[in-house]
């Protein structure tokens, strides 16, 4: 049995798994027909992505012509269902279109796929899965012929498979195939024993990826530095100078990776059915309690007669309201985690059955996909309820003339659930995961430059950075009043000043917006400038802003800036730049917990994690705005911290903080514990400012004076 009470497809043979659900897809319920791998591990036709995404643009043309703005979203469900009647709720998979890009929602685990219109074969084949769909064909009743006598202009039955050619065969042509010199020593096998499954395990042999550029040449190298499968021919034109092994070797560094991610899941599976069952508990529960207090209700209103029957109608939908409320709060919340539940199931499945039948090119040519998405789902935390929904009901004594009072009063209010009663952490709890790629003890630097201006008159203070999809460098130096732009090596390619009333005074912090604009926090202007790569002023923000430092972007392309002058945090628009709503920065009693912050950076999860110069020096907030936790004291030994500055969060989680004065990088879990100090004097690292991750994965440092350091760190 599985870690979730079903049946451990890993148990089962080949021929017993061809015989489940195993291979049929989510949409069209049949057998796969070139299976493509989603970001989020899920798997569907290629034909059955496409028509979604075709739907999807004729309806955007069709609004486009009807003089619908290219920015508004149109909606494909009535597409989808048109599609496909029987699928339920999977006709959500593809919801919404903006401007040229689609936005799919998975059928499975309702996570949004951005996909390009230009680029809608940008899935990869699930290579595993092919391979599957191959043996069932192989093994299923089909009117095969003979490839070869077609070359006589005769049609016979093949009755033999050359697993060698990929050829069907007749009995003569099988004879023949053996007798020929070429193929005698080839693997021939006949269909009605390989419908008996006793050619599994050959067929599985012979199926190997073969090269998409060589197409002769099979995938039988990997490559360590590209991190992909590649051939011979490969090897020598592009991997000849990058370290580079066969698969075996290859597949016991990921092998013990991913299984180690299948455990974290494995291990979250019962944690959700269990929340699930703990919700369904409640509902009911409510119902009861609904009934209880019906009757308490009733019993008065029988008492009172016609007297109080108009006060009895209003306690009763009173009442009714805010049971109904609650209980479709928690039906929400339940099917939401039963999605959530299905999903990981779902990947856990695959990744078993991928683990203990997949070759290991199947495995490798996977390995990107399924590390990024099962450490978004390390990180999974529970959507649930925090109170209680109580009701009382008190008799009041009867009187004509205080009907209200007389009738009785009717309650409700919230309270905290008991950690006993959902069997799970803190509400505030920090999610930690214990599948989390190891760090380097000794990072490699594979990268450094100056960050020197043409027009630089001072010493470069470089008190923000932030690196772009194509990496290139934008780096804040204060002291000179600029904002620089240095490409993937090093060079000089812009700077940014502003003119006139959008001129820098004291910049200070740089985010990068998801419209790849460069927003940039002016201390001195007490305001956020929003320029284009190319240096054009495209907005100012003033909204609720006194003494702008740190920025961010979160998951939404919301700016949340740090204001250390009311120690508060500003979320804003990045298109109006309207003021959306302050975060006080309070602790449970309303105190204010930031004294004097700094930077600021927003986890996978949403949330907030802010440097502040005086102890506790990271405080990590929730995206609403609720305290969470916090790390470090004064000092030099573990935990602390003199001068924290620049703060980041890599895609597994870890969190990175430059600690100024004592020469050091801090990497923290998720859940904000001490790892290591992942770069110290011995490193010589000096004065670290700022602190980014790059597109390629490595960690990008600041120091004081302006030069910028890029380290390999896993």
């Amino acid at each position: 049995m599985s870690a979730h009470g079903g049946m451990d497809k890993s148990d089962l043979t080949l021929s017993e798994i061809l015989e489940t659900d195993f291979l049929k897809c989510h949409i069209c319920k049949a057998v796969y027909k070139n299976p493509k791998l989603l970001p989020c591990l899920h798997t569907f036709c290629q034909e059955c992505i496409h028509k979604i995404i075709q739907i999807g643009s004729q309806s955007k043309e069709g609004s486009n012509q009807s003089g619908t703005s290219s920015q508004s979203e149109v909606s494909l469900q009535n597409g989808l269902e048109s599609k496909n009647t029987e699928t339920g709720n999977d006709a959500n998979w593809g919801e919404t279109i903006h401007g040229l890009d689609i936005n799919l929602l998975c059928p499975v685990c309702k996570s949004e796929v951005k996909l390009l219109k230009e680029n809608n074969n940008g899935f990869p084949e699930n290579s595993f899965l092919q391979d599957l769909c191959t043996m069932f064909n192989y093994k299923t009743d089909q009117k095969r012929h003979c490839e070869y006598c077609k070359f006589d202009g005769k049609t016979a039955p093949a009755s033999h498979l050359c697993l060698d050619c990929h050829d069907n065969m007749c009995v003569a042509c099988t004879a023949a195939h053996h007798r020929t010199k070429l193929t005698r020593v080839h693997k021939v096998i006949p269909y009605e024993q390989a419908r008996k499954g006793l050619y599994d395990i050959d067929i599985r042999d012979y199926q190997v990826m073969t090269c998409i550029k060589h197409m002769d040449e099979h995938l039988s190298m990997f490559c360590e530095k590209c991190e992909q499968l590649i051939c011979k021919q490969c090897k020598v034109e592009n991997h000849d100078n990058h370290k580079w092994t066969d698969l075996t070797h290859a597949m016991v560094k990921y092998e013990i990776q991913m299984k180690n991610l299948l455990g974290g899941i494995q291990q979250q599976i019962p944690s959700v059915q269990k929340y699930i069952q703990f919700l369904t508990n409640y509902d009911t529960s409510l119902q009861k309690t609904r009934e209880k207090m019906a009757e308490k209700i009733l019993h008065q209103a029988n008492t009172l007669h016609e007297l109080i029957d108009h006060q009895k109608a209003t306690f009763l939908q009173s009442l009714n309201e805010e049971t109904d409320k609650e209980r479709c709060l928690v039906q929400v919340k339940t099917g939401n985690l039963k999605t959530a539940a299905a999903s990981l199931e779902n990947n856990e499945t695959f990744l078993r059955l991928l683990l203990h039948h997949g070759k290991p090119d199947e495995i490798l040519s996977l390995h990107e996909n399924i590390k990024h998405r099962l450490t978004q789902l390390s990180h999974l935390q529970m959507d649930g309820v925090s109170t209680r929904l109580k009701a009382d009901f008190n008799n009041g004594s009867c009187s004509a003339k205080n009907m209200e009072i007389v009738f009785g009063k009717l309650t409700t209010s919230h309270e905290f659930f008991n950690h006993s009663d959902t069997g799970l952490a803190s509400k505030n709890a920090l999610q930690i995961s214990n599948i989390l790629p190891n760090l380097k003890n000794t990072p490699d630097i594979t990268q450094q430059f100056e960050a020197v201006g043409e027009s630089d008159t001072k010493e470069v203070w470089p008190t923000g950075m932030a690196v772009t999809p194509d990496s290139d460098f934008v780096i804040v130096d204060r002291d000179n009043k600029i904002i620089k732009v240095h490409n993937k090596t090093g060079q000089l390619k812009q700077e940014i000043k502003g003119n006139g009333e959008q001129r820098l005074m004291i910049p200070f912090d740089v985010a990068l917006l998801k419209s790849g604009d460069i927003a940039v926090t002016d201390h001195g202007a007490e305001d956020v400038k929003i320029f284009t790569t190319n240096g054009n002023h495209v907005l100012t923000i003033q909204e609720g802003i006194k003494y702008p430092r740190g920025i961010t972007v979160n998951a939404k392309g919301e700016i949340i800036t740090v204001d250390c002058q009311h120690r508060c945090l500003t979320v804003h628009d990045p298109t109006s730049g309207k003021l959306i709503k302050h975060i006080e920065a309070t602790n449970n009693k309303g105190s204010k917990v930031l004294v004097d912050p700094y930077y600021i950076a927003v986890t996978a999860q949403g949330n907030l994690l802010v440097t502040d110069t005086a102890a506790p020096h990271i405080k990590f907030f929730s995206a609403t705005g609720d305290y969470l936790a916090n790390y470090g004291n004064y000092g030099v030994q573990k935990d602390q911290i003199l001068q924290p500055y620049g703060i980041c969060c890599d895609n597994y989680g870890y969190i990175f903080v430059c600690d100024n004065q004592n020469h050091r990088i801090h990497a923290l879990l998720p859940d904000g514990t001490f790892c290591q100090f992942l770069l110290t004097t011995a490193n010589s690292l000096w004065h670290p400012m700022t602190v980014a991750t790059t597109p390629s994965g490595g960690l990008a440092v600041t120091e004081a004076l302006g030069k910028v350091k890029v380290y390999n760190y896993m």
